[in-house]
């Protein structure tokens, strides 16, 4: 979508006499542009928002929605900086990122700068090239109203429906809960996915297929194989057992001939370069990268990376955040040179490929691409990071590769005629084979790497090329028309069971094609929409990769769907994406929109907030509390009733309470799935209360330690995590904590012993596993949620690993550093 906007008088070349203010975001970039400015240019960053709203909801919605905003806390001191140099300079240019978020960021420091926004000086960057920067420098313009609005009426909308529905949440199902706009609608389509996988019944079905080869005695006769496609002219899909065991049996006897030979020559196209979204759905499936974790690399690709004394720090690609596939001219004639240089003039199009950008693209900015193709993956590798490297090469490789010539293959397609004496039916196999004739684009991966190159642009196009891939790159003998095959024995017919299996869960790189294919979120947002999602106990990850549903994201997501808020269907989200696009290009104002989503949304909201609560009712267990009535310890639970359990549920999951609550606090475990915690497992540890023996009991909280002997003993006490403690030798356990929003750590079984008080404490869980680099008695588990690490206690040490990589044996020059691992943290 394009847009209008107005240019402003271009600030004079600097001289000694003048100095110009030039603001970005990052410092990164701010150090690679002063490089091309050079001196009367001070460039300085705002470290991203310098304002936003208030904790509390910030906005006076009788006021036509007014904000409210203050200083971002710890910004204070940036601010000063800014306004200092601002005091000090001729001209001041504000060059946030090109994009909604970085168009408000220049409107708030428009107002703290100059105090007159509408006078302000923007200028975009949209590479971080010499070019590029002189470039954006010399077209500087007005801030477009229209474009921050549009942000403007995001973070309300955000704001809104966040502020509004947690609280909702919290009424209904749990206190400490929230949900927001965009990602409650990317959690219901994690919960459908599910609900899908549930009800999906797996059906049977048999593959049949042959090994043929031409009749004769010649051992190097070259077999191939054919799959049963048709009985008696007809499409035939073997459902049954029996009927495998028929059709197998007739192709056993039969007798086989060609029917036709059919021979295509196929192309193959490349693809365009890459989208936000495209590139986070590669750097998932080819590179294990989450969004997040992608656009952080790529950010930095873009800012700059120092690639030595000569050429200081370049930006290596162009914006990432993109929803075009457009390239500039320049750009074009630099690739089509390079493609002629490098693989030859039969490898170049007569003319530039050109590539459709979806429906609804705003098309503010050119695909993302490298900045210079002298700046090889090769050439720089030793300047950059392995991470950066891989995803440098994943956008240079796709770029390059979109702008060569189709690969053609040589198609051929066999039709094979079975009769059987001893049946009535006729049989068709068919057997394909492709050789591919002229690489084309697929050279720039290495011309059998078709599969590295990456995401298809629909589903549809991603079955179809995996339908192409599973053909292979096989070939098939010489052969001709009615010629009479044989059938090699072994291993003769083969009839393979199978049942079809349920629909994948998303995965980051699905979820963010859903979005995309959906019209929820845009360029900016994916990786914070998925980074949300995974931020609370809504989903877990499946293998480290597939997000599941948990118990309570279902009962979230089923409550806001009773509540019929229409914020959750997610053909309104798509909706609202495109009214602002509409306030972006200058169609809609702002307030119109917010005054129309509110009305409708305030109205279902308030109707919500009569309904019942969400979690499910209590069910009765017939069962009684044995911490309450006349066998209690407690005086006061003693006078007591005897109380009886029901199941009910919390956000910690399913427990029994007794009835006598609030007065009797006692409850028990039911298990992740409500119907009763595992038995308790005896262990080697003596109760050092009465002597018999632990055992590991499971609880609302987790597994803990608990006396044999109970209720005659009710010693308890948290599972020993088989590290011992670096400072005394006693046991390291989990400690949570008391209060609400306390964090919890790792520290000594002693920390309340009365003669040793250990103060030792880990924030990060201890493995009983040694280094394999330094010797360390134990590892730790730390990183995200998202992206886990398994690391060295000792930080010094650098050694880290995957949880998915196997353990490794120390090394033959570790040493037992267990002392320095084990420093209090």
């Amino acid at each position: 979508m394009g847009k209008t906007v107005e240019a402003v008088e271009a600030p004079a070349k600097a001289t000694k006499a003048s100095k110009t203010l030039v603001v970005v975001e990052s410092p990164a970039k701010a150090k690679t542009i002063k490089k091309y400015l050079g001196t009367g240019y001070e460039v300085l960053a705002s470290k991203g928002h310098v304002k936003d709203l208030p904790k509390k909801m910030g906005i006076d919605v009788e006021k036509g929605f007014q904000e409210t905003y203050e200083i971002v806390p710890g910004k204070e001191k940036v601010l000063q900086e800014l306004k200092a140099a601002a005091k000090q300079a001729d001209d001041i240019l504000l060059a946030t990122d090109p994009d909604r978020e970085g168009e408000a960021i220049a409107w708030h420091l428009a107002e703290e700068l100059t105090g007159k926004p509408d006078k302000a000086k923007r200028v975009e960057f949209h590479e971080i090239t010499k070019g590029g920067v002189q470039k954006g420098v010399a077209t500087p313009r007005k801030l477009n109203k229209h474009l921050y609005d549009a942000q403007r009426a995001r973070r309300v909308l955000d704001r809104i429906v966040g502020y509004d529905v947690s609280a909702l949440v919290w009424s209904k199902l749990a206190f400490g809960l929230s949900a927001g706009r965009v990602q409650s609608v990317a959690l219901r389509l994690i919960v459908d996915k599910e609900l899908e996988i549930e009800a999906f019944v797996p059906e049977e079905y048999w593959n049949i297929g042959t090994t043929l080869a031409k009749s004769g005695k010649d051992k190097k006769r070259q077999p191939f194989a054919a799959r049963l496609a048709q009985e008696n002219g007809k499409k035939l899909e073997v459902k049954d057992g029996e009927t495998a065991a028929r059709v197998k049996k007739d192709l056993e006897s039969a007798s086989y001939t060609i029917a036709k030979i059919t021979k295509a020559e196929r192309k193959r196209k490349t693809y365009a370069p890459y989208t936000t979204s495209k590139l986070q759905q590669d750097a998932v499936n080819r590179l294990g990268f989450g969004a997040k974790r992608t656009m952080q690399i790529a950010q930095g690709l873009y800012e700059g990376v120092e690639l030595g004394k000569e050429l200081g720090t370049v930006g290596l690609i162009t914006y990432m955040r993109t929803d075009s596939t457009r390239v500039s001219p320049d750009a074009l004639a630099a690739v089509r040179g390079f493609i002629e240089t490098t693989y030859g003039k039969a490898n170049l199009p007569a003319e530039p490929n050109v590539f459709k950008s979806k429906k609804n693209s705003q098309d503010a900015h050119e695909a993302i691409r490298p900045t210079s193709l002298d700046y090889t993956p090769d050439a720089v590798r030793k300047h950059l990071k392995d991470d950066q490297f891989k995803l440098y090469k994943l956008i240079w490789d796709r770029f390059v590769a979109s702008q060569m010539k189709e690969a053609v293959y040589d198609q051929t397609s066999v039709e094979t005629e079975a009769k059987s004496a001893g049946s009535p039916s006729t049989y068709m196999l068919r057997s394909s084979g492709r050789v591919l004739k002229f690489p084309g684009w697929l050279e720039v991966y290495g011309t059998a790497g078709g599969e590295q190159a990456g995401s298809e642009e629909t589903k549809e196009e991603a079955e179809a090329a995996k339908a192409e891939e599973a053909e292979g790159e096989a070939s098939l003998p010489e052969l001709a028309e009615g010629e009479v095959l044989e059938l090699l024995t072994p291993p003769g017919v083969l009839a393979e069971q199978k049942f079809t299996q349920p629909p994948a869960r998303y995965n980051e790189g699905s979820l963010v094609r859903e979005l995309e294919e959906r019209g929820i979120g845009r360029p900016s947002t994916y990786a914070e929409i998925i980074s949300k999602v995974q931020a609370r106990d809504y989903v877990e990850k499946v293998d480290g990769r597939s997000f599941r549903p948990t118990q309570l994201g279902r009962m979230v997501v089923s409550g806001l769907l009773e509540s019929e808020l229409e914020f959750m269907d997610p053909a309104f989200t798509s909706g609202m994406e495109e009214e602002l696009d509409e306030v972006e290009a200058g169609n809609e104002e702002r307030v119109t929109l917010l005054s129309r989503f509110y009305k409708k949304f305030k109205s279902q909201l308030d109707k919500s907030k009569k309904g019942k609560r969400w979690n499910p009712d209590p069910v009765p267990l017939d069962e009684l509390c044995d911490s309450c009535g006349p066998n209690a310890e407690d005086e006061k639970l003693r006078a007591l009733p005897q109380g009886t359990l029901s199941k009910r549920w919390s956000k910690n999951g399913w427990f029994a309470g007794c009835s006598n609550y609030p007065k009797c606090k006692a409850t028990k475990d039911m298990g992740p799935d409500g119907n009763g915690a595992p038995p308790p497992r005896e262990t080697d540890i003596d109760c050092e209360k009465c002597g018999k023996k632990m055992a590991i009991r499971s609880g609302r909280y987790g597994e803990f330690l608990s006396c044999t002997g109970y209720p005659a003993c009710k010693n308890a006490r948290p599972v020993p995590l088989g590290v011992p403690c670096p400072k005394c030798g006693g046991d390291i356990i989990e400690v949570r904590p008391k209060k609400k929003g306390g964090k919890t750590f790792y520290g000594c079984s002693r920390y309340n012993d009365e003669t040793v008080k250990c103060d030792f404490k880990l924030w990060q869980k201890p493995l009983p596993e040694p280094c394999p680099a330094c010797g360390a008695k134990f590892l730790v588990l730390g990183g995200t949620k998202a992206k886990p690490m398994i690391a060295c206690a000792d930080k010094e040490c650098g050694y880290k690993r995957s949880p998915e990589a196997p353990p490794e044996l120390p090394g033959p020059g570790a040493v037992n550093a267990g002392e320095a691992a084990g420093a209090p943290a």
